[in-house]
């Protein structure tokens, strides 16, 4: 079916009626036209600083009786233990906090509510997905083993929503998060692409993407550093993926992604495993 062209039309129908972001009042147009230029949007010193400090502190209280560099193979998860050297070298944890500075400041804030409504064309009507999330590396003893988050990849081929918030500095030694500004865009090349992919995958179950492919697509992936209480949007149907870390500094975030709309957990079984297997489940099993 994908070298029939399944995927392309598919890909079609899920772009055709929202190729462009959508129009917003005055107050938030330029951030939408940023976004739609170039699929992700960086805003320094997101919060007031007390609003900030307040999130940071329930952050702080969430994790207070976790170490980052205990590892014991017992406790990880299934996504964990199918990649046992990353995660004996990178603690990671992500925390779904019921807090109620995260919930006000960031998980109900209306630039980031009308934005995304911008870029999916959909009226945020559940609860997304959210999460505070902490990396670190544990030693510098080894090399770290490709994961599928550190490669390129596309989390859907049509436009999507995830937010972030640096608790901490973030810059390329630790794990910043890294997009091909303007790879959101549904062009021919991507179009194609897209095809390539999902026939590569379905006769070798290979889907990485390599930083030359970007490049032929005329695309170039860049480090998004930031301060703390950075806040960046990316529309994550452009190329993205997580950083390497070259030291031990720790790496705090809060993240909201997931059912920015609504129908999709209803459209597509499987939908929920778009954070960690992306492309197997948008390009294949449709």
């Amino acid at each position: 079916m994908n070298t029939l062209g399944f995927h392309v039309l598919r890909t079609i129908y899920l772009n055709i009626w929202r190729l462009r972001t959508k129009k917003l009042s005055n107050e938030y147009q330029k951030y939408a036209e940023i976004l739609d230029k170039e699929g992700i949007l960086i805003i320094p010193d997101f919060l007031p600083a007390d609003q900030f400090e307040e999130i940071k502190k329930e952050y702080e209280q969430l994790y207070s009786d976790w170490d980052p560099i205990e590892y014991d193979p017992v406790k990880m998860n299934k996504r964990q233990k199918d990649f046992p050297e990353y995660f004996e070298t990178i603690a990671e944890k992500f925390v779904t906090p019921n807090t109620p500075a995260f919930t006000k400041y960031f998980l109900k804030d209306k630039l980031i509510n009308e934005l995304t409504y911008a870029v999916v064309h959909r009226k945020i009507r559940t609860t997304p997905y959210s999460h505070f999330w902490h990396l670190q590396r544990r030693n510098l003893d080894k090399n770290v083993s490709a994961l599928h988050l550190c490669i390129p990849h596309a989390d859907v081929p049509y436009p999507t929503v995830k937010v972030f918030l640096y608790l901490s500095d973030v810059d390329e030694s630790n794990a910043a998060y890294i997009f091909a500004k303007g790879s959101h865009k549904l062009t021919w090349k991507r179009l194609m692409f897209e095809y390539k992919l999902s026939v590569r995958y379905a006769k070798t179950k290979n889907d990485i993407v390599t930083e030359e492919e970007l490049n032929e697509l005329g695309y170039k992936s860049e480090s998004i550093s930031g301060k703390a209480n950075t806040l960046f949007i990316s529309n994550n149907m452009g190329y993205h993926n997580r950083g390497n870390f070259s030291n031990m500094n720790r790496n705090w975030r809060s993240l909201i992604t997931g059912n920015l709309e609504s129908w999709r957990k209803y459209a597509e079984p499987g939908w929920i495993k778009y954070c960690f297997d992306c492309q197997k489940n948008s390009k294949v099993t449709g």
